[in-house]
């Protein structure tokens, strides 16, 4: 794994995937609320390709030597996370998703069995960035990250027995 430099503007792409990824969450239940099947199957692989995706990004810039990588666990609705924090940039991430090696790297303040409570209330209107997700995904690209690796297959099966491409097709 080649460590990442967590530059500005990559830190602002990964703010956009984690935030698209919450936005493809809840439009997954919507559609499935609604009997659209294959729209929810399209969201759901997306949301799960983009998390993925935001984890390998977290892992190699946790890796990076200068990351200054700071953090906290949290209970949130009796699950511990580890709350990432990259300069400015704040980020959740289940601690087994970076890996104990990487996670040890993190200068952690609290511990696992000590977690700060802190419910979490997911906004999806709060905006920091206007960059696009293509544009976020294509800098990811730039860097080695490529969001099409991280979906678990490259299509679904509709409701009507169809096969829909998941992938995105501005990328490589």
């Amino acid at each position: 794994m080649d460590p990442l430099e967590p530059t500005d503007d990559l830190l602002e792409s990964l703010y956009v995937v984690n935030k698209v990824a919450k936005q493809f969450a809840d439009e997954a239940t919507a559609a499935y609320d609604r009997g659209d099947l294959t729209e929810s199957n399209v969201r759901s692989a997306r949301k799960d390709a983009l998390y993925r995706t935001k984890t390998a990004v977290l892992s190699r810039i946790v890796a990076h030597e200068e990351s200054d990588v700071t953090g906290e666990y949290h209970s949130i609705n009796g699950d511990v996370w580890l709350f990432l924090t990259i300069r400015d940039w704040h980020f959740h991430q289940p601690p087994r998703a970076i890996g104990g090696d990487l996670a040890a790297e993190v200068d952690v303040s609290n511990t696992p069995e000590e977690p700060i409570d802190a419910p979490y209330e997911r906004d999806s209107a709060v905006e920091r960035s206007d960059r696009s997700l293509e544009a976020a995904l294509s800098a990811l690209t730039d860097v080695g990250v490529n969001a099409n690796d991280h979906l678990a297959r490259p299509t679904v099966t509709s409701e009507h027995d169809r096969i829909v491409d998941v992938r995105w097709s501005f990328l490589p």
